[in-house]
């Protein structure tokens, strides 16, 4: 997905009354569909929004504190798990910050850099697996988490069969961080499986990946297919002195690595670019590209914020957003019971297909969007197919738009 994303688990706090009653209002919105998207991503594995609106909300969110810096009272990354199954991670497993143009892509090589050489990696849609190995066993296998715990997936990535029990002549403690995929083989053979089995297809391979080491039952991890690829070395004794001696390392270990080219930072954007092109070349999903200074020691230099690295930075592509008029809103209710808005809007076309509705995840969700009847807003078809609503235009507001009443349960 990306989601694939960096997604943020905003913490609960209060709002402080230094700002205007309608900016606590939608803080507060923005704070709980962001929290239950979190929670939906790296805890249930069923993403609820696509990194496009998931963005979107953040950027709103991150307005707001700029403007009202007492409404924020810290940002950790992720979602909080299961105290039965967390784990403490060794160090911080941070998000990556994201960037839309080459432009933000300029600016972040200028800040680290122009001087260095860069890693351009692809960006797998899958999920965030932290790897232990001590005198060559692999003893423990994490999941992001929150990024200071995670849930325990030992059993599972060793069922998987995606990367070795044991490595041949690793240093005494090996620490790795990578992702967890489905290749799309694996994903198509599985819905085969499930069509001759009368079951419903599956949708989305990064939601497997995710799902299957949840999973108990050894046998149906393993008929999967999952795949790991190794993307940094976290802990090693001796740690080499650059992030491509790194890579080789672990490859030598017989782990397998990512896809990485070292250039120079004068070569990185054309290296993005013809990552990019390749993208339907990949056996697997991409949501983007990840470049990274080279250097480790210059990445300890520069350092991190709460949030991400400031040596590393993802690449994303963006789907061109169409302008349209919201004209109504009605509700529509689940098998659960559950009611989920929908948007009624003036037809446009995108993408060759013409679309006039948008679902949206929550009353939450629509507040926290701050949508009202007449305003003009930006809609994407997610993936090409799932017709989106990224955020309004405020500038276009005429004073004339309508408030959307709750709905009558």
């Amino acid at each position: 997905m990306l989601r694939k994303l960096v997604p943020v688990l905003l913490a609960a706090h209060l709002i402080c009354s230094a700002a205007p009653p309608e900016v606590e209002q939608q803080a507060r919105a923005l704070q709980t569909v962001l929290r239950q998207a979190d929670d939906a991503y790296f805890n249930q594995h069923q993403p609820v929004m696509t990194d496009a609106a998931y963005d979107a909300l953040r950027t709103q969110y991150d307005r707001l504190l700029a403007d009202y810096p007492e409404l924020s009272a810290g940002n950790p990354v992720g979602a909080p798990v299961a105290e039965s199954s967390r784990v403490a991670h060794a160090a911080p497993v941070l998000s990556l910050e994201k960037v839309y143009s080459d432009n933000d892509l300029t600016r972040f090589l200028r800040k680290t850099g122009t001087n260095l050489l860069y890693c351009v990696e692809p960006k797998l849609d899958g999920l965030t697996v932290v790897l232990r190995y001590r005198n060559g066993l692999l003893v423990q296998a994490l999941t992001r988490g929150d990024g200071k715990t995670g849930a325990d997936v030992t059993s599972a990535v060793l069922a998987s069969g995606a990367v070795p029990a044991a490595l041949t002549g690793a240093p005494a403690k090996l620490d790795v961080r990578g992702e967890a995929h489905l290749p799309l083989s694996a994903f198509e053979a599985l819905n085969r499986r499930r069509a001759e089995n009368g079951q419903e297809p599956l949708k989305s391979p990064r939601n497997i990946a995710s799902g299957t080491l949840m999973l108990t039952d050894c046998a149906e991890i393993a008929r999967r297919g999952l795949e790991f690829q190794a993307f940094d070395l976290l802990a090693a004794d001796p740690m080499p002195a650059t992030h491509t001696e790194a890579l080789a390392l672990l490859k030598k270990n017989g782990l397998p690595v990512i896809e990485s080219v070292t250039v120079p930072a004068v070569d990185v954007l054309a290296t993005v670019e013809n990552m990019n092109r390749r993208r339907a070349e990949f056996p697997f999903v991409t949501d983007g590209v990840v470049i990274k200074v080279n250097d480790l020691a210059v990445r300890n230099r520069l350092g991190a914020t709460s949030h991400h690295p400031r040596s590393a930075i993802a690449r994303k592509y963006e789907e061109t957003p169409v302008q349209t008029r919201l004209l109504a809103v009605d509700w529509s209710r689940g098998a659960s019971g559950k009611l989920t808005p929908v948007a009624h809007f003036e037809p446009v076309e995108i993408q060759g297909a013409l679309v006039q509705r948008a679902s949206l995840y929550s009353l939450e969700h629509l507040r926290a969007m701050d949508l009202k009847i007449g305003d003009w807003m930006n809609v994407i078809r997610s993936g090409g197919t799932v017709p989106e609503i990224t955020g309004i235009c405020p500038e276009r507001r005429t004073g004339r738009e309508t408030a959307i009443p709750d709905p009558v349960e």
